[in-house]
Parts: C-alpha cells; sequence; structure tokens
C-alpha cells in the first residue's frame, strides 16, 4: 500500500519537530544575509513572500529574490551559490540525480526522502520540512471539450486520440520527454503522440499552458497542469484522472545551501509551521487570490500568515 505523506507529518509531530515560530529579539541584528528566490508563478511569489516575511520577523536581513526564474535557471542559481534559499519541489528530484529508484517519486514519504538524501551528499543542499500538498502534474481540458466527448480518465483519452480525432498537447518539454510524464501516460494507456500533436515549451511556463488552452490557442485542446493551480477551477478546467499514478509527487520545499544550514539552523525552525500548515487546498486557494482576485502576492502572503498567528499584526 502506498504510504501517504501524513505518515512523514506523524512522525515530525512525534519526534518534537514543529516547533512554534522562534522570534528573534532585536539583539539579532548582524543575522544573514539570506537571498530567497522562487519560480516565475503565483505560488512561488506566495510562498517566497511568506519565507522572507518570516525570516525578516525572525530578525534575518533578507535578499527578496522571489520571482527570480524558471525551474532551471532557480536550480542553477542554487548550484552556484548566488541565491541560498529557494522553493523547489521534491519530484523534481527526478531531473537532478541518475539513479535506478525511479520507483521512489512516486511515493511521497520516499521521494522527499530520496531527494533529500541525493542533493545533501552530492550538492551540500538541505531539503526542510515539506508540505503535505501534492503539485503534481496532470493533464486538463476545458469542460465542455470534457463533456462533448466523454472524458474523465487518462483512459478515455487515449480512446479518443486512438479514434484519430483531433488532439493538441501543450507541455514542458521536461515533462512530454519523462517517463515518469507523458512517456510514461502513453506506455501505460496506450498511445502515442505525433510531433504536429504537441507543443512543447523549454520554460514550462505554467500559465502560457492554461492560457493556450483556454483561449483554445493553435488547436490546443489538452494541456499539462499542476495539482496546487488555482485556475483550474475558474478556468473550468477538468484534470483527467489517473487511475495509475504516472507522475511523481511534488511536495512544495524550502531548500537551503548547506554552509547556511550549518551556520542558521534556527531557519528551519522558522519556516517549519507554515510549510504544516499548507494543503493542497490551501495553495489552490493562495493561488486563486493572485491570479483571478488579482490581489498582489506579497498580500496574499501576509494575510495567511497572520491568520494562522505566524505573523506578527502591526
Amino acid at each position: 500500500m502506498r504510504r501517504t505523506f501524513s505518515l512523514l507529518l506523524a512522525l515530525m509531530l512525534l519526534a518534537g519537530m514543529a516547533a512554534t515560530l522562534p522570534v528573534s529579539p532585536a539583539a539579532a541584528d548582524g543575522l544573514g544575509p539570506i537571498t530567497v528566490a522562487t519560480m516565475i508563478d503565483s505560488e512561488g511569489a506566495v510562498l517566497g513572500g511568506m519565507m522572507v516575511l518570516l525570516l525578516r520577523q525572525a530578525g534575518f536581513e533578507v535578499v527578496d529574490r522571489t520571482e527570480f526564474g524558471t525551474p532551471d535557471i532557480l536550480r542553477a542559481a542554487l548550484m552556484a551559490g548566488e541565491v541560498d534559499l529557494v522553493l523547489d519541489y521534491t519530484g523534481s528530484g527526478q531531473y537532478y540525480h541518475q539513479t535506478d529508484a525511479t520507483d521512489a517519486w512516486s511515493d511521497a514519504l520516499e521521494g522527499y526522502a530520496l531527494t533529500r538524501d541525493l542533493d545533501r551528499e552530492a550538492n551540500d543542499l538541505i531539503w526542510l520540512t515539506p508540505a503535505d500538498a501534492n503539485n503534481t502534474e496532470g493533464l486538463a481540458v476545458r469542460r465542455a471539450f470534457a463533456e462533448e466527448n466523454g472524458l474523465k480518465t487518462i483512459g478515455d483519452l487515449a480512446a479518443y486520440i486512438n479514434a484519430g480525432k483531433p488532439v493538441k498537447l501543450i507541455a514542458a518539454a521536461s515533462f512530454a520527454e519523462n517517463v515518469k510524464g507523458l512517456i510514461g501516460f502513453e506506455e501505460a494507456y496506450g498511445f502515442q503522440l505525433r510531433a504536429d500533436q504537441l507543443i512543447t515549451l523549454a520554460s514550462g511556463n505554467t500559465a502560457e499552458m492554461r492560457k493556450a488552452l483556454y483561449e483554445k490557442r493553435d488547436g490546443v485542446n489538452v494541456s499539462l497542469v499542476y495539482g496546487t493551480d488555482g485556475t483550474l477551477k475558474e478556468m473550468d478546467l477538468v484534470v483527467l484522472e489517473d487511475p495509475q499514478s504516472i507522475p511523481p509527487v511534488y511536495l512544495p520545499t524550502p531548500v537551503l545551501r548547506g554552509e547556511l544550514h550549518r551556520v542558521y539552523p534556527q531557519i528551519e525552525e522558522i519556516l517549519k509551521p507554515l510549510f504544516l500548515s499548507l494543503t493542497l487546498e490551501t495553495l489552490q486557494g493562495l493561488n486563486a487570490q493572485v491570479v483571478f482576485g488579482q490581489k498582489a502576492a506579497r498580500e496574499v502572503a501576509t494575510d495567511y500568515l497572520k491568520e494562522i498567528g505566524l505573523l506578527a499584526s502591526k
């Protein structure tokens, strides 16, 4: 039976790891600087903003580089020491490390542990406490399109494709070329897309993919989407069910350079209560406030931290 990430949270709590937020006294001046960076999306902006706010409250000097760049640019900057603390996702470990244990990333607990251990040993990068919110990859279609064609699962989509009906999928190149992504879907559900049925984006810009699907641009009728996306409901998109659970589990996790973790181990305790508070539904709601509510990401971050009692009101 697949273990859920709730087991990891339970172990943390039993071990006494769910500490309350430490707030440094005024004498803590001189902590840092810590450069915080995230990907260019609403989730990165919101969660990155929360990390910045909590660290500053704890007395750290913080360089705010939220919405820094695409996943590959962010990872390169972290590896080069240009940034210190980033928001990443456990399933991304499959791209960072060569290992035969690829099935581990389909399990929340095992995927987190494998990514944590490999990155610590190879790169001196420390994966801190993750959120129990699976931002996994999926395939979405417009609701009207799903209803017209009887699409509820990836298997239904496979039957639609094999019947020779028009299909155009837009996705990140990393997903399209991955055995745990499109290749895995094709093998598991028995279909194969031709090159002219695919639009692949090197950057993996989620907003661009969703917009192409929503506007039916260039014939796009299927798009790669992510589990915590707050726009799915508002855009009336349907995520097709994946009974075989092909893509990995992607848990949002702060990742800190080991050098700074050794100097400032308290950073883990500062951020832990925030990430323990996050669920799939919580992140969907926070993202929706930015994308459709037109609220500034920093305002959303501030309001949430105050709501759960982690940020002092001024």
